[in-house]
């Protein structure tokens, strides 16, 4: 039984151009595709290093390792320590932190690579939070401790173990940067997709001082797209699954603020499911704001790793209203009609591989960008969150920020002495 997989991040895709000092190799298995591909073109040369271990210096990234037991269907312990990424905005903090879990599939399971969400983890640095993506146990070069979270059959579903085993080490994890001295622990935001989600709704019912808001991306668990779309194993089994949620929830903290989100064409977790678990968690009096989508791509169920321009503005809304203010989307500049988007001359990037770059991006199609900075090193993207992920290709790597040079058929930098 295949149950839903992690979202890939469309910010995971880069290359350096030839001749460069190496290739930026994808990340959780993202791949470069037409729409999703991203450039990054190093004008300085860098030590060389394991590409899945090079490290983002613009947003802080790190590597921690927390210890975590839990118990599968059978009572069957697991434990290991949880490889989680961090990601920081610049400063001593104390920041807000957000925890931000995978979803799952059973096939693949093994072959996990370490978690990052990019393109979302920067959208949260841009809004102050420090950034906490774990990889469970069962997963990756974790698979070795068992496969807690297995519901064990489509029949008879075990949901509870399965969802308690990942809750009990999302929790482990924001304990554990809880008690560092750069975060906040008082201002904790819980966020998942899919298993991931359904696992983030299970953590908040189990109570975590500090915590003020969950975020579920498609949450639920048990679904096939290819033998069963739209109708997992065990729905109405779920349901009732989240109305218990939703009363511990009420036990723990009445007021905590949850915001759902899910798609009309979820290929895992359709409409007619996915409604119902809605209603019956409101049901039980639990503060919920839910959204159901219109139709994303080919499956919404990977809204949350491709549709960040669709999300992006409905989670900052939701934040602010809590007093998270600050915009974690990408501003974009007033438009520059004194330069023609078309006159490669006119780029402030000065090597022949950054004018090259720069005709890729006038060949890329809409939406686009195209970014640079002060020490001569450009970035450019296309599709999803194009403008963020040009500045990240831009400026991964560097201390010095970059900033928009054009977007889509517009120059949007403007000269200043």
């Amino acid at each position: 039984m295949t149950s839903a997989p992690e979202t890939a991040d469309p910010g995971r895709a880069a290359r350096v151009l030839p001749g460069r000092s190496g290739r930026l190799a994808c990340r959780g298995g993202a791949a470069v595709t037409a729409g999703l591909a991203g450039l990054l073109v190093t004008l300085a040369s860098w030590a060389q290093a394991p590409a899945a271990e090079r490290l983002h210096i613009d947003v802080r990234e790190a590597i921690v390792r927390v210890p975590a037991e839990v118990k599968d269907a059978f009572g069957k312990p697991s434990m290991g320590e949880l490889l989680v990424t961090t990601f920081k905005p610049a400063g001593p903090g104390p920041f807000p932190l957000v925890v931000i879990s995978h979803g799952r599939s059973s096939e693949k399971r093994a072959s996990y690579t370490r978690q990052r969400f990019e393109t979302a983890a920067r959208f949260f640095v841009r809004k102050g939070f420090a950034v906490a993506v774990p990889l469970r146990l069962g997963y990756g070069e974790l698979a070795d401790a068992g496969d807690p979270e297995s519901s064990v059959s489509c029949q008879s579903p075990r949901f509870e173990p399965a969802v308690a085993a990942a809750a009990t080490q999302i929790l482990a994890v924001a304990r554990h940067l809880q008690a560092q001295p750069d975060i906040d622990p008082a201002r904790v935001v819980l966020l998942g997709q899919s298993v991931g989600g359904i696992s983030t709704v299970a953590a908040t019912a189990m109570g975590l001082p500090g915590q003020v808001a969950a975020i579920n991306f498609a949450g639920g668990h048990g679904g096939d797209p290819e033998k069963r779309p739209g109708d997992p194993c065990g729905g109405e089994h779920l349901r009732r699954l989240y109305r218990e949620y939703g009363e511990l929830t009420v036990k723990q903290a009445p007021q905590l603020p949850s915001l759902w989100i899910y798609t009309e064409n979820d290929k895992y977790f359709g409409p007619r499911v996915s409604q119902r678990w809605v209603a019956a968690f409101a049901e039980s009096g639990a503060a919920l704001e839910a959204r159901l989508l219109p139709a994303f791509g080919e499956d919404g169920h990977q809204l949350f790793g491709a549709g960040n321009d669709v999300w992006q503005p409905l989670v900052d809304e939701f934040l602010t209203r809590l007093g998270f203010g600050t915009p974690g989307r990408v501003a974009l500049p007033e438009p520059n009609p004194a330069l023609d988007v078309r006159d490669e001359q006119a780029v402030p990037a000065p090597s022949a591989s950054a004018r090259e770059a720069y005709r890729k991006f006038l060949a890329a199609p809409a939406p686009r960008a195209f970014a640079f900075n002060a020490e001569g090193r450009v970035g450019y993207a296309y599709g999803d969150a194009a403008p963020a992920r040009a500045l990240a290709f831009c400026q991964r790597y560097s201390a010095a920020s970059c900033q928009l040079y054009a977007v889509n058929d517009t120059v949007v930098w403007s000269f200043k002495p």
